[in-house]
């Protein structure tokens, strides 16, 4: 009885529709009675959901509640994940510059992308990625067990408290966070790669490295020279969205804040933001 009770609590949320799910945490009856069911049937229980709404709805992925509720829900940062759906046409290349566990990856993928190229240097990521390409066999998802940045060789990487989280050595972002643990990773930089032809060209690049954003760009500044891709970057201060802004910049792009819809003062946006970007020459209509 407790387990058909858990899987249709598992699956209640496939009653609503997608724009439901993402009130039910003001609905005031509602919500407490969901998290009761949830902490009494499935807290901190793994099992694999397939999203049913939203921008990765046909995604198979191994949630833990409470933790991954909004993956079960499909509801993860709905704005970020709509515009990345959106921005991706029919047989486009995508990069997944620090994939974390790859839900933004599947939304590539559920987006009719032919290939998507995801870039991880977590070892516990890349291991949860792993199993993301198994659950979702027919996903275009290809992963690279490495960091980008601006050269090639091996770096820091510092592991922090919750073992998901990490980012190289040499970022600026909270410099005196931590870690719970320094180990070593390989880097290389976008172009390289693309020069060795072990990567397609791009249409969408995703970038979410925890402020080692601009070396990333750095290091594909020939790709981005060549194919003028469209850029989501979450960037981790306002310094650093100044830095990424002028580098895109230089290169032809224009850019705005994601959560504002505005151009970006460096001042006045939340300090963890997303920049869009697109070369300036595709579109004369505006930004995502």
């Amino acid at each position: 009885m407790k387990s058909m009770l858990s899987y249709l609590i598992r699956r209640s949320v496939d009653i609503l529709p997608w724009q439901w799910r993402l009130r039910v945490k003001d609905l005031p009856i509602i919500a407490p009675l969901q998290r009761w069911l949830v902490a009494r049937f499935l807290d901190n229980r793994e099992f694999v959901h397939e999203v049913t709404a939203g921008p990765a709805k046909g995604l198979k992925f191994p949630v833990r509640m409470p933790q991954d509720k909004a993956i079960w829900s499909g509801t993860w940062e709905p704005a970020f994940a709509t515009a990345l759906a959106q921005a991706v046409h029919p047989g486009a290349v995508c990069y997944d510059v620090g994939g974390y566990r790859g839900f933004y990856s599947g939304v590539f993928a559920c987006s009719g992308a032919s290939k998507v190229y995801v870039f991880e240097p977590n070892p516990q990521n890349c291991t949860c990625l792993d199993s993301l390409v198994s659950l979702n066999p027919q996903a275009p998802i290809q992963l690279f067990r490495m960091a980008l940045g601006d050269h090639r060789g091996p770096i820091g990487f510092n592991l922090m408290s919750e073992a998901t989280m990490g980012k190289v050595s040499s970022s600026p972002f909270q410099p005196d966070a931590v870690p719970s643990r320094a180990i070593s990773v390989e880097m290389t930089t976008l172009d390289l790669l693309f020069e060795a032809k072990q990567i397609r060209e791009p249409q969408v690049i995703k970038i979410d490295v925890e402020g080692a954003e601009v070396l990333v760009l750095r290091g594909a500044k020939r790709v981005l020279e060549t194919f003028h891709p469209a850029i989501f970057l979450e960037v981790h201060s306002h310094e650093l969205a100044r830095e990424c802004a002028e580098f895109l910049g230089r290169l032809g792009y224009s850019y705005t804040i994601l959560e504002t819809g505005n151009l970006p003062d460096f001042v006045t946006e939340p300090p963890v933001c997303h920049l869009v970007a697109r070369w300036a020459a595709q579109s004369n209509v505006g930004l995502v």
